[in-house]
């Protein structure tokens, strides 16, 4: 993914309404640049990514684990299991402090980091550095 890249899209999701008007506003005040979607209902964020994987604009997805219906592993299996693009990454951002989810989350290759929610501003410099790292 290439840092600050304005067709960037960034789909948070997660089940609680106060997260994702937190997460959303930690972003848009940091220097991640990108268009926002928030998700409460994973299988509508799973519709929305596997459209936005089609471009080859990057896509960014902060995703929650403890979710009804669907969880944040299934969601992720679904990309998986259906080839989504390498350019969607994942970043894990979740109240899970369960050591056995941070080793679960290195065995899917799009997850890229793991961070306890609420994330903050500090995170969102850390996402950015990640971003910028992996330019080509």
């Amino acid at each position: 993914m290439e840092k600050n890249d304005k067709n960037m899209q960034i789909i948070i999701v997660d089940d609680e309404p106060g997260i994702l008007f937190l997460h959303e506003l930690m972003i848009e005040e940091s220097e991640l640049n990108g268009e926002i979607f928030t998700f409460s209902d994973p299988e509508k964020a799973l519709k929305f990514i596997i459209n936005a994987s089609e471009s080859n604009n990057p896509v960014l997805v902060l995703l929650d684990i403890n979710m009804p219906r669907m969880n944040g592993w299934d969601l992720l299996d679904k990309l998986d299991n259906l080839k989504i693009r390498p350019n969607v990454e994942v970043i894990m951002a979740t109240s899970s402090i369960h050591k056995s989810d941070k080793e679960k989350s290195r065995g899917y290759k799009r997850v890229k980091m793991f961070l306890e929610k609420p994330i903050d501003i500090e995170d969102c410099s850390r996402i950015n550095k990640l971003l910028h790292f992996n330019e080509s």
